[in-house]
């Protein structure tokens, strides 16, 4: 019901399609984090729309009849391959001639999903790992964050021309702040290389790669863990002196609560899915330090 509504609203959307009146190149995002970076690039030469919001769940998203409309008189789409993006343009691409698709994580080798929390890493606590599915959550790595900066520049430069040098000189701004970035946290976290943190839902697995940590999630492929598995992740996170745990604002907090109180430890939010997510990585950076230290 849900992908015929959305195939005759994005149909309806084509007559007549023509961007903002002031001028400016309409554009789509699927994420926050994502929108921020093509504002940044793209600055007043754009009106970017985004399809998930703050407080929702990309797993479980699904758009409005108005975002429907819109995206089918976007000139562009940029997409990070999360699995609701792929069942949205499927219909999009059904009622819209025009509309051009960027997977702004191409040339990024993905991790496969949950694979920090596997044998080699010691936390594999009896879980069956997928290898054939990737962990899409690419956005909170800077030096990541650089090359789908650098996609997203190339796509508005060919899209608009005109303000190739405008794109290219807030790219080179952009990346600046990011290498910044990267050196503060790199130097902030160096003292805790190899050291685990706890999460409720596995979504920072390439922050940690990015810094020699180790993301150990408690929820796996959108479940929960069998009390013999908590059982033993439990125990792992006492024998680690682990004092915190991590939960994303839209998961319940009461979630872990339970796994919190037995190992002695306290539930932290932790965003992810910020629209600044330069401000996020920071924050994300600084709790998990903080974290760190309480050990």
């Amino acid at each position: 019901m849900l992908s015929c509504m959305l195939l005759f609203l994005i149909g309806c959307g084509q007559s007549p399609a023509k961007g903002p009146s002031d001028g400016r190149l309409p554009v789509f995002a699927g994420i926050p984090p994502l929108a921020y970076l093509v504002e940044q690039i793209g600055g007043e030469r754009v009106k970017v729309d985004v399809l998930v919001q703050p407080g929702q769940d990309p797993h479980t998203f699904q758009p409005t009849p108005q975002q429907a409309v819109a995206l089918g008189r976007a000139a562009v789409f940029f997409k990070i391959d999360m699995p609701f993006e792929t069942v949205i343009l499927e219909k999009v691409r059904e009622g819209s001639r025009q509309l051009v698709v960027v997977d702004a994580t191409t040339g990024i080798e993905k991790l496969p999903l949950d694979s920090p929390c596997n044998e080699s890493s010691g936390h594999d606590h009896g879980r069956t790992l997928h290898a054939d599915e990737l962990d899409p959550h690419v956005w909170l790595s800077p030096p990541l964050l650089k090359k789908m900066a650098t996609n997203i520049a190339a796509e508005l430069c060919r899209a608009d021309p005109d303000h190739k040098q405008e794109y290219e000189r807030n790219l080179a701004t952009l990346v600046e702040r990011l290498d910044a970035l990267h050196r503060r946290i790199g130097k902030m976290l160096a003292p805790h290389r190899g050291r685990a943190f706890y999460v409720f839902h596995p979504g920072f697995a390439y922050f940690a790669d990015a810094y020699g940590l180790k993301e150990v999630p408690i929820q796996v492929g959108g479940q929960m863990p069998s009390l013999k598995q908590l059982r033993e992740l439990i125990a792992q996170a006492k024998k680690e002196g682990v004092r915190t745990v991590f939960v994303q604002p839209e998961f319940d907090p009461q979630s872990v609560r339970a796994f919190a109180e037995a190992t002695g430890g306290q539930v932290v939010p932790l965003n992810g899915l910020a629209k600044d997510v330069v401000a996020d990585i920071e924050d994300i950076a600084e709790k998990i330090e903080q974290a760190m230290r309480r050990k």
